[in-house]
């Protein structure tokens, strides 16, 4: 079976946060994607401790380049 890797900005708190709890709770890899990049370290934090794998990706999605970066980093680290 092939894990599916999820990628959900706006991750950091609130219903971004949510989804990313729901996602790895339904066996999905999580890339928690937010500008506030402590919030998102703290989300996936969340996630781990919940049984789930996840990363934090710092990614502001008005800017290309943190998008492309953001999803290079998803790739390398999560496949």
């Amino acid at each position: 079976m092939t894990t599916r890797v999820a990628l959900v900005t706006g991750g950091a708190s609130g219903i971004g946060r949510e989804t990313c709890l729901a996602l790895a709770a339904d066996d999905r890899q999580v890339a928690v994607a937010d500008i506030n990049a402590a919030g998102a370290t703290e989300t996936a934090e969340l996630v781990r401790a919940a049984g789930g794998e996840a990363i934090a990706v710092t990614m502001d999605i008005t800017d290309s380049d943190s998008v492309m970066q953001g999803h290079l980093q998803t790739v390398d680290e999560l496949g």
